[in-house]
């Protein structure tokens, strides 16, 4: 983590695994495989997400994700692919627009000419993004789903309830273009896979059953109002609610980080939920050794999210310990 970025909490120390508190034999196998798994997916994304010239997560606005949200509960699909969803869509954006912005360079060397193309590329494409996001959707429950996925018909059957003529050769082609623009790889795991790990590795120390509906609410808060809780946490890190570009590029590491994202989501959760035998610091503790991410780190982020969905700024995790 750049030192400029790290909490108050952890503000000497960076993020080290004791491999002696990790109480081996404590873990079944399967999932000490699947959380290896999961480690290299987080590796490789944060790398795949480092597009020149760009930032992580821009087009997913509060509206958007609450869009993807609506469509998925109407048409009755798991929760996991509104999560997929939202990655495929984010990705497709970054790498359609980052062409679009290459192909208005090569048209003219003219910064005039280039801002009155791009005004007119971009304009066409913003009619398009509805359709783009159920293209989304669409391959996401695919992925999910596989035959029981959302159908072409079914797509043409939704936008013509609400005004949008499209026919069906339409909507199959918004599907391969969204599908070529991110190289034909759908991410083999969303946000959702990880806390859901996460809660599994809780369990080998606590019945955290009852946790599940409560993570997967805190889970869409957190993605509702992701800009406002890095916000915050920029904040808690530098004294400054403004930053330059730059810093934010430097800052996208620790957003596009789904085991520290996820972790602090699940601590998040057992603060609100206030879990009997298992208190958010110990949980905290725990997490930290499965993520690879400092205690106080995730502390940290999970405080963030409870403030927010609290409406307050005083939280404090020790008195639920």
């Amino acid at each position: 983590m750049d030192p400029r970025f790290i909490t108050p909490a952890n503000n000497h120390s960076e993020a080290v695994v004791d491999e002696s508190s990790n109480q081996k034999g404590r873990y079944g196998a399967d999932f000490i495989d699947f959380l290896s798994v999961l480690h290299q997916f987080n590796c490789e994304r944060l790398i795949e997400r480092k597009v020149p010239g760009t930032l992580p997560f821009q087009v997913l606005t509060s509206k958007v994700v609450d869009f993807v949200f609506h469509i998925c509960s109407r048409m009755n699909l798991p929760t996991e692919v509104k999560y997929v969803a939202l990655e495929i869509f984010d990705r497709f954006c970054v790498h359609h627009f980052t062409d679009l912005w290459e192909h208005t360079c090569e048209v003219s060397c003219d910064e005039y000419q280039q801002m009155k193309v791009w005004k007119r590329i971009t304009s066409r494409s913003q009619k398009q993004a509805l359709l783009r996001a159920i293209s989304s959707i669409q391959i996401a429950s695919k992925f999910v789903l596989q035959s029981n996925c959302l159908t072409v018909k079914d797509v043409q059957e939704y936008l013509n309830k609400w005004g949008h003529a499209y026919n069906l050769h339409s909507i199959h082609l918004s599907e391969i273009r969204v599908f070529s623009t991110i190289g034909c790889k759908v991410p083999l795991y969303s946000m959702f896979d990880f806390t859901r790990t996460f809660l599994e590795g809780l369990q080998y120390w606590s019945d955290v059953d009852e946790l599940y509906p409560t993570c997967e609410k805190v889970l869409e808060v957190a993605f509702l109002q992701r800009d406002e809780i890095y916000l915050r946490f920029f904040w808690m890190g530098t004294s400054r609610w403004h930053h330059s570009r730059q810093e934010r590029l430097q800052f996208a590491e620790i957003e596009v980080n789904n085991l520290f994202f996820g972790a602090s989501i699940v601590v998040c959760s057992v603060y609100i939920h206030q879990l009997e035998g298992l208190g958010p610091n110990e949980a905290s503790r725990i997490l930290s050794e499965l993520s690879h991410i400092s205690s106080s780190d995730i502390t940290a982020l999970a405080v963030v999210i409870a403030q927010l969905i609290s409406g307050t700024r005083t939280v404090r995790f020790k008195a639920c310990e």
